[in-house]
């Protein structure tokens, strides 16, 4: 064999192993100068998935596999939101049962906390201590914010403790259980119940704080027949002040506050991808009639998943999860609801942080 032959021979031997074999994507971590939204991605549940993304809205860019870059491991399966808790992210991880300590700075693993079952949401209750809600238990977790270690346990009377909200020395903690027509009030200094606060509906999982201290609770569970209601709550009487109930068809979640706590979002969700109650609805605290028709539109056979409010710039961010077997996609639109750009994130981008 002439030597030119076999080096043509062994060109194309190469070329083809690396057609067959390519190389791993590079990741890269963003500019920690920049402003932007941290993205909690969740995964898809049982593929030890859940990742961080960012989206950089200086660059108009999207940096991914966050977590994996900074530690060379995976954070586990099912990070079902992330919180900025004196300067770091605590990122529970539901189905790994434990929460991540994450520096805010370049991603890189602090802590873990383990021992904690089914951990939803994280809500700080005061310098040192924060709560966390628990799916499938009763519980309300206490976690010295100094140690990163369980403190105690508060037994609650139904499982699945979901969204908290902490205001004036006590934690109102929703409980998305059918069982439950309940907020609880926990007094933050003794981890003690003061107040069940009933609603008229069942199965409570989002609560937000309007402009006059009010609170506003999201509840229902349409799958499993308990239709849902925002109801309007007065913290001092522990009343309900007013409610509205939603139509049967309907499945709201992802309640949340603009910035001047004057005007709700939330997100109707249709798995089906059909155009009825499929999309991102508003509501002011003074209206006296629920939306009928969306600010956005989901795509057709998609629904969104994740919501945001950009306060600098009034901007509003949707996650489109496609499934949860690909990279989402976030969309940007203004506040009117015209579409700007978008951007891919993981699997499943359940919650934006804005920094």
């Amino acid at each position: 064999m002439n030597k030119t032959l076999y080096l043509f021979l062994a060109t194309i031997l190469f070329a083809s192993c690396v057609k067959d074999k390519p190389n791993p994507d590079t990741y890269t971590l963003p500019n920690a100068t920049h402003r932007g939204i941290i993205v909690c991605n969740e995964g898809s549940y049982g593929n030890n998935n859940a990742e961080l993304s960012f989206i950089d809205l200086e660059t108009n860019s999207s940096f991914n596999q966050l977590f994996r870059t900074a530690n060379n491991k995976s954070m586990g399966d099912v990070a079902q939101s992330i919180s900025l808790i004196n300067g770091n992210y605590y990122i529970p991880v539901n189905n790994s049962n434990k929460i991540l300590v994450v520096n805010a700075q370049n991603f890189s693993l602090i802590a873990e906390i383990n021992n904690i079952k089914s951990p939803r949401y994280i809500t700080q209750v005061n310098p040192t201590k924060a709560y966390v809600s628990s799916l499938y238990f009763p519980s309300v977790y206490v976690i010295d914010l100094n140690t990163n270690s369980l403190l105690k346990t508060i037994t609650v009377d139904h499982p699945n403790t979901e969204r908290m909200l902490s205001l004036n020395g006590y934690c109102y903690v929703t409980n998305w259980d059918t069982a439950s027509n309940l907020v609880y009030k926990i007094n933050t200094i003794t981890d003690a119940i003061d107040t069940k606060i009933q609603l008229p509906g069942r199965a409570s999982h989002d609560i937000v704080l309007d402009k006059n201290n009010m609170l506003w609770v999201l509840s229902g569970n349409k799958y499993k027949n308990k239709n849902s209601w925002l109801s309007q709550i007065n913290p001092v009487s522990n009343k309900v002040i007013k409610s509205f109930p939603f139509h049967a068809s309907e499945d709201p979640f992802r309640l949340t506050m603009h910035p001047d706590g004057i005007t709700m979002f939330y997100i109707n969700i249709n798995y089906n991808g059909a155009a009825t109650d499929n999309g991102l609805y508003l509501m002011n605290i003074y209206g006296s009639n629920l939306p009928v028709i969306p600010r956005i539109q989901a795509r057709t056979n998609s629904y969104f998943w994740a919501i945001g409010i950009d306060s600098v710039t009034n901007h509003i961010f949707l996650s489109d999860p496609k499934g949860f077997t690909q990279q989402s996609t976030v969309y940007e639109y203004s506040y009117s609801g015209a579409f700007l750009r978008e951007f891919n994130t993981g699997i499943g981008a359940n919650t934006f942080l804005f920094k």
